[in-house]
């Protein structure tokens, strides 16, 4: 099995405190969705402002992950948490004071998105310190489950509470569950690092982590099919308000039943890599290449039904590709990489992803607009099947 991490007494306090900071961040995305339908009802706003919450990462997370290698790792998660908090009561001062606006939204969003830049190196970087090297695989099929359990339960509740007590409950309730996660950062315990990150220049130092995945064609590949993943699979969820209000008319409780239609899928996903082997699976092996090609079909599947329990369905299966891949994809990377390169490295591949499903969100919100849910997500899912095919062919052929 796959839990070995639990092992470790610092790991499981820091594992409790994840467990909260992620229903925060889900009740959360479901709330900046949700605001941004409900101000425009726009699909194309929608997809912009999931793409100016993802974006910041795709410019900053690189420069985040150097500072990350040479800066006393608990302070950063400190700071990092702080922020968040800091972000969400902002957005809800500005609801209740009734000054909520598009473009105050999309500051908000980029506020976010800095932030999150800057939390991403840090975790990468923390959990797998607080564990022998060995369980660092351990550590990410772990963390997939906690975030997928709050993936599914979050956003239902998240509906819940907007229907039922409004965005202003909603907001407090998402800056509460991110106080446990900023309280047990001083009793962490993680693993020294040598900070040769520190005695080179910044510019250096980046190029050094560039380095470190060109010159491994398996990681390579593991960047591609990243971005492939991201761009189909990941950006299709980042629409979610328009398929719950705009073509099916269900309102937040809808979009929660959604949200938690695709954190459903994504727990199964992740109960079967926690419980799974402990090595990391090939990167083109044939599972892998059967739940990329499902996980794609099933953006057409979403963006065409008419029948909402099949739409749930498909949430579910495009949870549960992305959940996969996301766990395998980042095992391949973390599995053998030096502690003080994980904020370098794995902020190149935060980069890949967000900035992918950024681009996936906002090019189906903006194409919806004018080709209409159907035909947008018809021709993304055909795209990405040909790009695969361009990934696996050479590879089966070779």
């Amino acid at each position: 099995m796959n839990l070995t991490a639990l092992k470790s007494p610092s790991f499981r306090l820091y594992y409790i405190g994840g467990l909260c900071a992620v229903n925060g961040l889900w009740i959360m995305r479901v709330l900046i969705g949700w605001m941004a339908w409900e101000l425009t009802a726009s699909a194309s706003f929608v997809g912009l402002v999931a793409a100016l919450s993802l974006l910041p990462t795709f410019l900053t997370g690189p420069f985040f992950g150097v500072l990350i290698d040479r800066t006393n790792i608990k302070l950063a998660a400190i700071g990092t948490n702080s922020s968040m908090i800091v972000c969400i009561a902002t957005l809800l001062a500005i609801h209740v004071s009734g000054q909520l606006s598009p473009t105050l939204l999309s500051a908000i969003a980029i506020a976010i998105g800095m932030v999150s830049s800057a939390h991403h190196p840090v975790r990468m970087s923390l959990a797998p310190r607080l564990v022998e090297r060995d369980q660092v695989g351990s550590v990410v099929a772990l963390a997939a489950l906690s975030f997928n359990t709050a993936r599914m339960i979050s956003p239902a509740l998240g509906g819940i509470i907007i229907d039922q007590l409004g965005i202003t409950w909603a907001l407090a309730a998402s800056i509460l569950f991110y106080f446990p996660s900023l309280m047990i950062v001083p009793f962490l315990k993680p693993r020294d690092t040598r900070k040769t990150g520190g005695k080179e220049p910044f510019m250096t130092a980046l190029k050094t982590g560039i380095n470190y995945l060109r010159h491994r064609p398996e990681l390579r590949l593991v960047l591609l099919m990243t971005a492939l993943m991201a761009l189909s699979i990941r950006g299709t969820t980042e629409i979610l308000p328009v398929v719950a209000d705009g073509l099916f008319n269900k309102g937040a409780v809808g979009l929660g039943q959604l949200g938690s239609a695709v954190g459903a899928g994504a727990v199964v996903s992740a109960i079967l890599k926690a419980f799974g082997p402990s090595r990391p699976a090939k990167t083109m092996g044939l599972p892998t290449i059967i739940i990329t090609t499902l996980g794609i079909l099933a953006v057409a599947v979403f963006g065409n039904s008419n029948i909402w329990n099949i739409t749930l369905i498909a949430a579910a299966a495009l949870g549960f590709a992305s959940t996969y891949l996301g766990v395998s994809l980042q095992s391949a990377i973390q599995a053998d990489l030096p502690d003080d390169m994980r904020g370098r490295v794995m902020s190149i591949w935060i980069v890949v992803a967000t900035g992918a499903s950024a681009l996936g969100a906002f090019t189906i919100g903006t194409a919806t607009q004018t080709l209409g849910l159907s035909l947008s997500t018809i021709l993304m899912t055909c795209v990405c099947l040909v790009y695969f095919a361009w990934l696996v062919l050479p590879l089966k052929t070779g």
